[in-house]
Order: structure tokens, then sequence, then C-alpha cells
């Protein structure tokens, strides 16, 4: 598959052909003004006066034709380039990849070395400098690599540019008539007309998206109330001094479920800022590229390098069979008591009260996630597959379900209470439950949890763990995000069959690029 899209030789054959067709159009001009006026017989006078139409038409629409044919015939050359640039330096950038995974095991194998010696010799240190050297290069190499082949998309798009400038300015060159001048006016008519009607689908969708955070809100409140109702109906069974108990246990319990909503959507969007966490190889191994088999391994990845103290989120780029394809991978909960001093992550009790309680309202780590996106430069229009444990779960569906500024196409998540969430029908959903995990069952205060009917959109796979503990059973150790990875590969069949559009988020062979985000209160 080519690093840049389009087809170079195609549009060069096509090219040709545009060329050739505009000069058999100049020598048809050529030959219909070459008959003479030898007759002055009736039929002969209309048949040169007809010939003189025809000519006079095609000489007015040749430069139109040429100019096309010329400005294509310049991108075919443009893009032919672009396409050699590109694969070359693609080729590198492989190559680079390969030096410096080799670097990498270098600087590893020469810093145990050392650190294996009591007193390391001079000579050990220099081959863990020569090593990181040569890490460093192959960095480099890679970096260099990955420019080139932006800059050949650079090139090819500013050709494009200029081929659609010349065939503007030869159409306008030649711009003739009231014909010419109705079809523009109607033809700006018609762009208004499509301006409003695309700003009324904005207003509206942005209405649709509002209308589903209240209801959502909404109900998640009741079940919540039902909740404190309960434990009060509960303490009044052990007669008065229960219902006092139980009365003051709701309100005591309603109380730190508004202070923690409200603490976290009021508090201002945290700064976000990109990340590189594997420029020091001594403090984490850089992992292998994300495929449809190992996507959920990255929520625990981000779990790992965010901790409590900051929250991640990992943003891959790939070239797919139809542009650029983005997959957001989102952290769970790593903070639990920040009522009672915050470490830093917005992946906290807070936000997960807030998201599951207030949809309506956006949390930090909302606000924060859709940030990331935005400086990781992927447009409304770029497909977005979220992915996510837990809490990450939580959040890809609730994105999914409640915002429409994105393209969302997909959504991958485990252990993760979603079955309620109001995700259309046109986003792929791959939910992992295991038995015994609570978690996925929080949301059942909507309604059912084993009625919930999903479209054929929606694989939800609810298994045992992999891993049961032989005394504790299936429920030590359910809600892990590594064994969820361990039961969605194992039905990943399941998975390429009901989803086979997941596999465009991924790209072995081609241009794939990993990028970090990071932020915190």
């Amino acid at each position: 598959m080519s690093v840049l899209p389009g087809e170079p030789a195609e549009l060069t054959e096509r090219a040709s052909g545009l060329v050739a067709s505009a000069r058999v159009i100049l020598s048809v001009i050529q030959d219909l003004r070459a008959i003479e006026r030898d007759d002055e017989g009736e039929s002969v006078r209309a048949l040169y006066e007809q010939n003189e139409q025809v000519a006079g038409d095609l000489s007015r629409i040749h430069p139109r034709y040429e100019g096309t044919a010329d400005a294509v015939v310049e991108y075919a050359v443009e893009l032919t380039r672009a396409h050699a640039d590109a694969e070359a330096a693609q080729d590198d950038l492989e190559a680079a990849i390969a030096r410096r995974d080799t670097a990498d095991q270098g600087v590893r194998e020469a810093r145990d070395a050392v650190d294996a010696a009591d007193a390391p010799e001079p000579s050990l240190l220099d081959s863990l400098s020569a090593a990181r050297g040569a890490a460093t290069r192959a960095q480099d190499d890679v970096d260099d690599a990955r420019a080139r082949i932006e800059r050949a998309r650079a090139d090819m798009e500013e050709a494009a540019e200029r081929a659609m400038s010349r065939i503007d300015s030869a159409i306008d060159a030649t711009n003739e008539g009231w014909l010419d001048t109705v079809g523009e006016f109607f033809s700006d008519i018609g762009d208004f007309l499509a301006g409003i009607g695309e700003w009324i689908g904005d207003f509206l969708a942005g209405v649709v998206d509002l209308i589903q955070r209240v209801l959502g809100t909404i109900v998640a409140i009741l079940g919540a109330l039902v909740v404190l109702l309960l434990i009060v109906a509960i303490g009044a069974l052990f007669g008065t001094i229960g219902l006092i108990i139980g009365a003051v246990v709701a309100t005591v319990l309603a109380a730190f479920l508004i202070w923690s909503v409200l603490s976290d959507v009021l508090a201002d969007t945290p700064q976000v800022s990109g990340t590189d966490p594997y420029a020091d190889v001594s403090r984490n191994r850089i992992p292998e590229h994300p495929n449809l088999a190992t996507v959920l391994n990255g929520t625990a990845e981000v779990d790992r390098l965010g901790g409590e103290t900051e929250s991640v989120v990992k943003i891959t780029k790939v070239l797919g069979p139809d542009g650029w394809y983005h997959t957001v991978t989102l952290p769970s909960t790593q903070e639990w008591l920040s009522r009672f001093g915050d470490q830093g992550a917005v992946n906290d009790l807070d936000s997960n009260l807030a998201l599951m309680l207030t949809p309506a309202l956006r949390t930090q780590y909302e606000r924060a996630v859709l940030q990331a996106m935005e400086q990781a430069g992927i447009s409304p229009d770029d497909p977005v597959m979220l992915v996510g444990f837990s809490q990450g779960g939580i959040m890809a569906g609730h994105l999914a379900s409640y915002n429409s500024d994105y393209n969302w196409q997909a959504v991958v998540v485990s252990g993760a209470p979603i079955d309620h969430m109001p995700v259309p029908d046109s986003v792929d959903v791959v939910s992992v439950q295991h038995n015994g995990d609570p978690v996925p069952r929080l949301d059942a205060v909507a309604g059912d949890f084993d009625s919930v009917s999903h479209g054929p959109n929606w694989t939800t796979i609810r298994v045992d763990p992999p891993n049961p503990d032989p005394v504790l059973g299936v429920d030590a150790g359910a809600h892990n995000a590594l064994e969820y990875s361990q039961t969605y590969q194992q039905h990943l069949g399941d998975v390429q069959a009901n989803h086979p559009g997941l596999q465009n988020f991924f790209n072995e062979d081609g241009y794939t690029d990993v990028s970090y985000y990071q932020w915190s209160e």
C-alpha cells in the first residue's frame, strides 16, 4: 500500500487522454474552418453557417479543456514525484526503526552490564555511551524519515492546489455570456442554501446532543434517588432509630455525590501538553505498535504511564484506505480518594461519578480528552476509534453517545458499564465483560441489565475471566485490564467477523504515528 493517497500511474494515463482530446478538438476546429464556401446554394450556405457555429462553440470550450488537461498533466508529474519521495522515505523509516530497536536493545544490554559490575570499567561505560549515541542517531533517522514523508505529503497537497488554481483560471478566462452569469448566480444560491443547510444540521446535532445528555442525567439522578430512598427504607425496617440512621446515611451520601460532581465539572479545564514517555529508555520499554489483537493492551499502558499524579492518553494515527484513522486510548480510574487530597490525575472518583450521574455536564476528563484530540490534529471528518477499560470505557461510550464534534466510528471497551448508553447504530461497539466483575453492571440501576437489546453494530463478550482464582472463584481478578485483553484476544475471530471495519484503524505495513498527551489538575 502506498504511503500517500492517489494513483499516479492511473492519473498520468487519464491526463494523456485529456491532452489527446484537446488536440482532437483543435483539429476539428481547423478542419471545419478549412471548408471553402464555393457554392452559393441555399443548402451549402446553411451547412457552412452550421460549420461556423460548431467551430465557434468548440473554439470557446477548447481553452478550458486544454487548460484543464495541462493542469492535470502537471499535477500527475508532481504526484508521481511525491509518491516516489514518500515511498523512499517509508523504506528508510522502516530501516531506521529496525536500527532504533537494535540500538535500544544495545543500550539495555550495556546498562545491564554496567549495573552488574561493582566498579564498572571505563570500557563498559564507553560501550554504554556508544550505545546511547547509536540509539540517538537511530531515533534522529526515524524522525527525519517521518519528516520527509510529511514533506512529500505537503508537496502533493501544494501541487493539487496549483492544479486547481490553473483549472479555475482556465475556466474563468473563458466565462462569457449571460448563461455563465446565470449559472454562477444559481451556483452561489446553491452554495448559500448548502451553507444554511449545514448550519441547521450542526445546530440540530447540538440540540440532539444536549437532549440526550439531559435525558441521561435525569435517568441517572432518578436512579441515584431510588438508591438513597432504598437506604432510608431499609433503615425504617429497624424502627425509629434505624430510620434516623438511614436518613443520615442517605443525606451524607447525597452530599458526597453532589460535592464530588460539582468539584469536577466546575473546575477549570486542565492544561494539556504532548509528552514522550519513552524518551528515557531506562524508564519505560517502548511498546510495539498496536494492532487489532492487542489494542486493549494500551489501556493498561496509559494507566501505568499516568498513575495517580497525571492523566495520559495515547493517540495512534495511521494512513487507512481512504485517509487518516485515529485510535484514542483512554485511562481508567487511578485516584479513588480525591476528596481527601487530590494527587493530580483527573481520571478519579469525582469524574467517574460525574460521567455516570450527570452526562449533561462536561467533566475535566472529557474536556481534556477533546483538547488532546484537537492538538493531535484530528479533524471532524477523520474516523476515530475510542478504546478504554473501566472508567476509560465509560468515557469512550460517553463521547460516542453525547458528542457529535468528531466522526466516532468504533468503541472498544472492557469492564465498563455502557450497556444503557445511547451509542448510535452507526458506531461499531465491542464490549468485553467478565462474569463476577461488578463494574459493568453499575448501570443496571437504569434498567434490567440482562434485557438490554442492541443492534448488529454491538458485540458483547460476557464470559468468565481467563485466570479465575481457584479458591475465590471468578470474582477474584475479574476487573483487570490485562485479563480483559486476554479475553478479547480469545474472541478476536468474532470481533473480526462482526466488525470488519475495525481493521482500517491499523496499518502495520504503512505510516503509523503514536503520540501521548498528559495533564493534571
